[in-house]
């Protein structure tokens, strides 16, 4: 061990004497950390402590504050990693230098998020972000302190956007797996990292006060946190304690304006015969977003005697959301719609602005209030051992975490049958317009739906692990690393799913009740300053009063009462659907055991001095799912029965990885790292519940149109079930190659190139197979049963690109510049089942699609200036446009025989945010930080063939200033 030691120290110096980074790193953590901290990844422990003792003599610790000493703080841990990596660091005890962890990752060289509430629903956009890909990958890993853990949404990572990041001192981005790296991403890992009372000497204590202000919906909102931190040194040992609280209230608004797809029409009065393209319609609505983010965090370390320590950590986070919408949507038939004489076209006959109409009935648009509710809560308990001597470092840790989520999300709708709609696509935002003084009058709208869902969700974790790495007297391997861990995990999900109800719209007969809302029932929506007054305001609408999506099953109950069904439609009565009822509810339970082995090497005396390691993780997972098969409601299908059903599957696998370091000069690194990686599909995915459904024909529908009086027979009905779960899906599986090349050329500049290949395995396709289902007593019919399996492929390959410099060169006030820029390549092809291919309006079909979510091209620029007391930073986002969907709520439907569905890309856009900080004194200082400063209007684009793809949405919304004072002591 001491022979490890000593040509550690020698390596070390002569890195340090080389680019003094990690001194720099001292200066700008106040001095207080050992010279062990910046290089943690590659130092074991005992190592780290003989340095301590003997560090380097004749050096200078240069003193760095502020937005430089997060960037160097964060190329160190680069640096010194044993793996390829990049993250952000907080500056001392400040945090990071965002308002969300979201927007902190969107930093990051080959990070990007998206805008939505979900990444699968284009139409309700995220002001915070929301989806987290690395290397256009969802499929991360995430941890708390090197620890997995996740959010019970569904899926197995956290929701980033629910963690305060006043409660981390840094995230790290892992890409390049090792063998003791726990398993789960395919694109990387995201480690958060909180803080430590044994990370500084003596007592801290840390405060921030802030209030936060949207410009569009004109609210301020509060946000505030504490931390306190202390060490001492008792008759028992060391003894630390830290303890940091906080809390943020947001509140912002988004606008947003949708085109509806086009379809080829030959029967367009004036152009009959000609080939022009129509949209269905055009809608708009206002959505308000409030949330509320609280933390804890609790570390208590406890050093009994030297060389034996025990680390006690308890995190919570808390998210409350609430949304609302106030929105107007077409319901009519696409090809009823026509075009008033004097609509100009473009020249491949795509409509740019006329008036739409339906003659003789008018188009059928729907007006709801909408709310949506979300808390969640997570927690982890981590409890750790560590021993270390001068042959071996042993590590026990036993965790327990506990998620839960419940939401609501409630619609109530009225119709109106609008003479027209105005649409004027010639300027850089739409136009959209229809009749005020029809869409003014109370007496023109009816009831028309209410559509309700509850869900419930709970998950949990027991994960015990050990680490052993035995140090070697060996001139190549140096040491080697040998682990278990074992997981125990559940997930119990109650969702009613949409529960639609209609009310009274005009294609279903009342025997009794009026059909027409009283002024008392509804309210006028102005959309006031709509888009902040960039466009004109789209017509007003009459939506029912909030309190009838509100006051949920009260109002439900209220509007069902208003009306008498006849017979014929006793279906459209509203039930209320119970989150205790089984057919809602869904179990699952997971187990996993994991070993590995790894052996670090290293080859010194070569002309470029060589070292990594290399190991192998073998992983077992065996998982359950229960749930219920519900039939549907035509008597001789089962009368909507259900029955329970139950799904075991495991899998194993072994996954190899190497990663290799050199030097190729004092101040040059080049890395190559090869590895297998998985990542399990996520729970929501493995389901067991499945729901058939029987609609008519099309040409039993035809002949209904022609006949009421007829009876449907069961080969009347077309039966299928299209589901998004399979309790058989098993991991996607990465085989992936990484090679970097690192300049550290000066004391506080870094220059960084990066090329990476993926080939997956396992890519999640929809496949169309015909299945024979029959509820007790009831004969067995056939279904056409859609669901995902892993019978697709997908390539990625790309490049990183990433400088940061700083010109402390140059003569004073320019000595205060820095920049920090990447940019990140992606290129990537699916190769999955003709299911899952979109199919435009007109039936004609698409080529091979880009893996959902990527960007071939996003870059990050962030220039700052730091001198004396002032710290100004402004960063720009920018990502290329990518696939968020294919047949999406808005971008499905069936006319004239073809079941289209098409692809929807999110536009090419850029975000800049800014920030202003002053040290009032040593201890105080004073920030304002600014957000979406451009007021960037996000667009959807729909791909369509002969039309060429078109703008299908705008989206507008706040930029948000946060003014806060900071504290450290």
């Amino acid at each position: 061990m001491k022979n490890y030691i000593e040509h550690t120290h020698t390596r070390l110096q002569k890195k340090f004497s080389r680019t003094y980074i990690s001194l720099i790193v001292l200066g700008a953590f106040g001095g207080v950390l050992p010279c062990t901290v910046a290089a943690q990844e590659s130092l074991p422990e005992p190592a780290a402590k003989e340095l301590a003792k003997d560090p380097v003599d004749d050096i200078e610790i240069i003193s760095v504050t502020g937005l430089r000493s997060s960037v160097i703080a964060s190329q160190a841990r680069k640096l010194d990693s044993d793996k390829i990596m990049d993250g952000i660091t907080a500056d001392d005890m400040s945090a990071l230098p965002d308002n969300s962890i979201t927007e902190t990752l969107q930093r990051v060289v080959g990070v990007t998020i998206d805008r939505y509430m979900q990444q699968d629903d284009p139409e309700h956009f995220s002001v915070e972000g929301n989806g987290v890909a690395v290397r256009g990958l969802t499929q991360v890993s995430s941890q708390l302190n090197g620890r997995s853990t996740f959010s019970a949404t569904g899926g197995r990572t956290l929701s980033f956007g629910d963690i305060p990041p006043e409660l981390m001192s840094a995230v790290m981005i892992y890409k390049s797996p090792t063998a003791d790296q726990i398993e789960g991403g395919l694109g990387g890992t995201i480690d958060l990292e909180t803080r430590k009372p044994f990370q500084q000497d003596g007592q801290k204590f840390a405060f921030d006060i802030a209030g936060n202000y949207g410009d569009l919906i004109e609210e301020t909102t509060p946000s505030y946190s504490a931390l306190y931190s202390n060490s001492w040194d008792t008759d028992l040992g060391r003894i630390g304690f830290l303890a940091d609280y906080a809390y943020s209230e947001l509140k912002t608004r988004n606008d947003s304006m949708y085109l509806r797809p086009f379809f080829t029409r030959t029967d367009i009065i004036g152009n009959e015969g000609q080939e022009v393209y129509v949209p269905r319609g055009a809608d708009w609505r206002s959505m308000s977003f409030d949330r509320e983010r609280e933390g804890h965090y609790l570390a208590l370390q406890w050093a009994p005697r030297e060389n034996h320590e025990f680390t006690f950590t308890y995190f919570n986070s808390q998210y409350d959301m609430t949304w609302d919408e106030d929105a107007i949507f077409v319901g009519n038939d696409a090809l009823a719609i026509q075009v008033e004489p004097g609509a100009s076209y473009d020249s491949q006959g795509v409509i740019e602005k006329g008036r739409l109409y339906q003659p003789d009935i008018g188009i059928a648009m729907g007006s709801d209030v909408r709310v949506s509710t979300q808390d969640s809560r997570t927690q982890d308990y981590s409890l750790e051992y560590k021993f270390y001597n001068d042959s071996v470092e042993f590590k026990a840790s036993a965790q327990y975490v506990k998620s839960s989520s419940t939401g609501f999300d409630s619609t109530v709708a009225t119709e109106i049958l609008v003479p027209y709609i105005d649409i004027d696509l010639s300027a850089s935002l739409p136009r959209i317009s229809s009749d005020d003084a029809a869409l003014t009058e109370v007496g023109n709208y009816t009831w028309n739906f209410s559509q309700d869902q509850l869900y419930n969700r709970e998950g949990d974790m027991l994960a015990l692990q050990a680490d052993t790495k035995f140090y070697i007297e060996h001139d190549i391997v140096r040491a080697i690393k040998v682990g278990v861990r074992y997981t125990d995990s559940s997930s119990d999900n109650a969702d009613t799913g949409y529960n639609w109800s209609p009310l009274a719209p005009s294609w279903l007969n009342l025997v009794d009740g009026d059909p027409v809302p009283t002024s008392a029932d509804v309210n006028l929506n102005t959309f006031d300053n709509f888009f902040g007054g960039e466009t004109v305001s789209p017509s007003s609408v009459y939506a029912p009063v909030v309190s009838y999506a509100l006051d949920y099953p009260n109002s439900y109950a209220k509007l069902n009462d208003k009306f008498v069904y006849d017979e014929a439609s006793s279906w459209a009565y509203w039930s209320q659907r119970s989150l205790t009822d089984p057919q809602y509810q869904n179990n699952q339970s997971e187990k996993t055991y994991a070993a590995y082995l790894m052996a670090n090497f290293s080859f010194e005396d070569l002309p470029y001095p060589i070292d990594g390691n290399l190991g192998v993780r073998y992983v077992r997972t065996e998982n359950s799912a229960a749930g219920y098969l519900t039939f549907p409601q035509p008597d001789f299908f089962g009368a909507s029965a259900y029955s329970p059903t139950q799904a075991e599957n495991s899998y194993s696998h072994f996954l190899p990885s190497f990663n290799m370091k050199v030097e190729l000069a004092e101040s040059v690194l080049l890395r190559f790292a090869a590895a297998q990686a998985i990542a399990r599909p996520d729970y929501s995915q493995m389901a067991a519940n499945q729901v058939l459904s029987a609609g008519y024909t099309e040409e039993f529908q035809e002949a209904l149109t022609m006949d009421p009086t007829l009876t449907a027979q069961p080969e009347n009905y077309l039966l299928t079930s299209n589901s998004d779960q399979n309790p058989y899906l098993e991991p996607m599986k990465s085989t992936q190659f990484d090679l970097s090349l690192e300049w550290y050329y000066s004391d506080s500049n870094t220059a960084y190139l990066a090329l990476f290949t993926k080939d997956i395995d396992g890519y999640q396709a929809k496949q169309e197979v015909t299945e024979s289902y029959g509820a007790q007593g009831y004969e067995q019919y056939d279904y056409k049963v859609t669901r995902p399996v892993n019978s697709g492929s997908a390539k990625l390959s790309g490049a990183e690109i990433s400088i940061n410099h700083f010109f402390t060169s140059l003569p004073t006030p320019f000595n205060g510049f820095g920049v920090s820029a990447n940019y990140t390549y992606i290129d990537s092809s699916t190769d999955t089942e003709l299911d899952t291919q979109p199919v435009d309006t007109d039936g004609s079909s698409y080529g091979k699609m880009p893996y959902f979510g990527i960007s071939k091209n996003a870059y990050n620029v962030v220039a700052m200036y730091e001198l004396d007391d002032f710290h100004i930073r402004l960063a720009y986002n920018w990502r290329s446009k990518y696939l968020t969907s294919i047949g999406a709520n808005g971008f499905n439907g069936s006319n004239a025989g073809i079941d289209w569905k098409l692809p929807v890309y999110n536009e090419a856009a850029g975000f800049l945010d800014a920030s202003i900080a002053y040290d009032i004194t040593q201890n105080i200082s004073v920030s304002l930080e600014a957000n979406n400063l451009t007021n960037e209007v996000s667009r959807n684009i729909m791909q369509q063939n002969a039309p060429g793809s078109q703008y299908s949405a705008y989206h507008y919304s706040d930029s948000r200033y946060t003014l806060s004072i900071r504290g450290r002591f």
